[in-house]
């Protein structure tokens, strides 16, 4: 009976001293190479502006973990996950053994025999396998079912062909070898592979043959390692690394906040935004060459969707060849309504596998646009009617209570106790349809006895529009004359129906001093119906949906409180729309396109519409003035839109209250 506590095999088995040395010197070559390369990209990140990389190491290890250990945003049910997980899993472990089995070569110390060995062959055998497989797919699918959005050049064949390669040699090496030495039956069954590979193909080949056709196939694996380290840099390989790089040193900040400029850098400099690529910081730059081109972001972005001339993906990659190109004026490669198309949904980087901030590098580009005065029309009207009239309608701030008229609502001075300021935002104030949002939420406060205010004539726009447009001094100017009012009126809570003014106040107001706990309506009307203070009666019947706000669900995390408003859980007839919750798609009126003009066709709310349509509902509600607006003209443009009633949350749960 075999001794397993003996089982062992040579590294450089059948290997001369010579040759060992020649594959060293390759190896070494081939990453000196790809070292030299590398250093070559990063001189490219040099050119960017200092700064811009995460510094805490716990974050680093917690995003290494969770985005690129355990592929957290690459889980999902398609082919491509399925094969990118067996091709990472593959290619980690198959790697860590190898190192392992260099250290045992090499160390003080030989642990490579008995029960671990064992353990060893059959974990490298079984990813093996899985490695292949994963190659196999990736080759199908890109032959046959390859998605539009998925990156696609020669290069990728010939990358998927060298591992595929990798793979197959590695077996066979492994088979030749246990031909040869004949290894016994007990060890051989933990080879699996290349035990069945010796008993099917290699039984009646003799030693000689077998060692000759080992040392032919050992020398052609090492070729091939050789081959992908120096390649690694000009193949989609390259994420490897970068992807990594970029996972780490990301800047940690909540999604929506977008970073501010400073006055000084802005005297100092002349600029306003990015011109030249230069003009981004390296981390940035960095980013640029992490993206492996997935797709991902595409599938997700509703400009793309609809027709207009932005991909996520395309900016990325526009970027990065313009980058290695020694290209300066980034306008030149990415257009000037590219940049207008997006809706600062931030579902690109929600969806993005290594956390590419596509929505910092529009928004860096839009503020140089409107530092070049190349903004005009409906948009350019509204950022001068905030400067002008602290709000982008265009109206006296005199008229901010004409909603209220016959409410009684108390107001910051009448009430200066109050525990919670209702800051009801510019929308809730000026349009005649979200004047309806605004009255049915102060209803519901006062009927549940919450002591509350509004600041009236005293409140003015967030800024928000002007900070998504791209008019940063605007934003500024907007966001210190509302921190001083809300210090002088000692504001501790505040609540908000309008998740614009929500993610602002909560995420972006801290950058200039304002701290405060921010709530949207849905949270505190649902702590009111959780503590009995307002009920939630049944539905009339209807089938009934919801549209998530972006930046309310993706952007904030808030799911529960908009679902628990309409009482989605205890209604039979609520369905929820396939993307919903934190994947839920956007109205079209995000990233200042609520004041853009654009043709029906290329209308987001239609494409939306018809989603919720779908479900057969004929009640949509949301939880945003902006989404209030587009869905209803959405409705109102789709066949059998006609049918279905768009209205806030705060609306339906007014309807629901049983008269006192």
């Amino acid at each position: 009976m075999t001794d397993m506590n003996n089982a062992t095999r040579e590294v450089f088995g059948n290997i001369a001293p010579w040759m060992r040395v020649v594959f060293f010197t390759m190896i070494a070559a081939s990453i000196a190479v790809l070292v030299w390369q590398i250093v070559a990209r990063a001189l490219l990140w040099r050119k960017g502006q200092r700064g811009g990389f995460e510094r805490d190491w716990r974050v680093w290890s917690q995003r290494l973990v969770a985005y690129a250990l355990a592929q957290k945003r690459v889980h999902r049910k398609s082919l491509g996950a399925f094969l990118h997980l067996l091709l990472f899993s593959g290619f980690v472990v198959l790697t860590i053994g190898t190192t392992l089995l260099a250290i045992a070569y090499d160390g003080p110390y030989y642990f490579h025999h008995g029960l671990y060995y064992l353990i060893y062959e059959l974990t490298m055998d079984v990813f093996g396998v899985a490695f292949i497989i994963g190659c196999l797919l990736a080759m199908y699918r890109r032959a046959f079912h390859r998605p539009a959005s998925l990156g696609h050049n020669s290069r990728d064949w010939w990358l998927l062909g060298l591992l595929l390669s990798l793979g197959v040699t590695g077996f066979l090496v492994e088979a030749l070898r246990m031909h040869y030495t004949q290894v016994q039956p007990d060890v051989a069954h933990w080879s699996i592979v290349g035990w069945l590979i010796e008993v099917t193909l290699l039984r009646g080949i003799d030693v000689r043959s077998a060692q000759t056709m080992h040392l032919t196939a050992w020398w052609l694996h090492a070729i091939l390692v050789a081959a992908l380290f120096a390649t690694i840099p000009v193949n989609r390989f390259l994420h490897v690394i970068t992807g990594p790089l970029n996972i780490a040193s990301r800047p940690e900040r909540p999604m929506g906040t977008l970073v501010p400029l400073k006055m000084e850098e802005v005297e100092q400099t002349g600029r306003t935004g990015v011109h030249e690529l230069a003009d981004f910081n390296r981390q940035q730059l960095l980013s640029l060459d992490s993206c492996m081109e997935c797709g991902r972001c595409e599938d997700a972005c509703p400009a793309t969707a609809t027709g207009k001339p932005l991909s996520p993906k395309a900016v990325v990659i526009d970027l990065r060849n313009l980058m290695s190109l020694g290209g300066e004026d980034v306008h030149r490669t990415i257009h000037d309504e590219t940049l207008w198309a997006c809706t600062m949904c931030q579902a690109c980087v929600q969806e993005c596998p290594v956390l590419i901030g596509h929505v910092d590098l529009i928004s860096d580009m839009r503020r140089d646009l409107i530092g070049e005065g190349k903004l005009s029309g409906p948009p350019a009207k509204a950022l001068q009617q905030i400067g002008s009239q602290s709000n982008p309608y265009g109206r006296s701030n005199a008229e901010r209570l004409a909603w209220a008229e016959g409410l009684d609502v108390p107001t910051a001075e009448s009430n200066p106790s109050f525990e919670y300021l209702l800051w009801v935002g510019c929308a809730a104030s000026f349009d005649p349809r979200a004047q309806k949002v605004a009255r049915a939420t102060v209803q519901l406060l006062k009927d549940s006895g919450v002591n509350f205010a509004v600041l009236g004539k005293e409140e003015t726009c967030t800024g928000d529009p002007a900070r998504r447009i791209g008019d940063e001094f605007l934003f500024q100017q907007r966001a210190c004359t509302n921190v001083e009012t809300l210090t002088r009126r000692k504001v501790k809570k505040i609540v908000t129906p309008c998740p614009h003014c929500y993610n602002t106040l909560k995420n972006e107001y801290p950058q200039f001093g304002g701290h405060y706990e921010v709530q949207h309506h849905s949270t505190l009307l649902a702590e009111l119906i959780d503590a009995g203070r307002l009920g939630n009666g049944t539905s009339n019947g209807e089938p009934i949906t919801l549209h998530d706000p972006c930046y309310l669900a993706r952007v904030n995390g808030e799911v529960d409180a908009t679902r628990a408003v309409i009482g989605a859980t205890n209604d039979a007839q609520y369905h929820e729309m396939p993307r919903c919750g934190k994947k839920t798609f956007c109205c079209g009126a995000g990233g200042g396109r609520m004041w853009f003009e654009e043709a029906p066709s290329q209308r987001v709310s239609i494409l939306r519409s018809q989603e919720a349509i779908a479900t057969g509902a004929r009640t949509l509600a949301t939880a945003c003035p902006f989404c209030l607006n587009m869905m209803t003209d959405g409705m109102a443009g789709t066949q059998g839109g006609e049918n279905v009633k768009v209205l806030d949350i705060a609306e339906l749960l007014l309807s629901r209250q049983t008269p006192q």
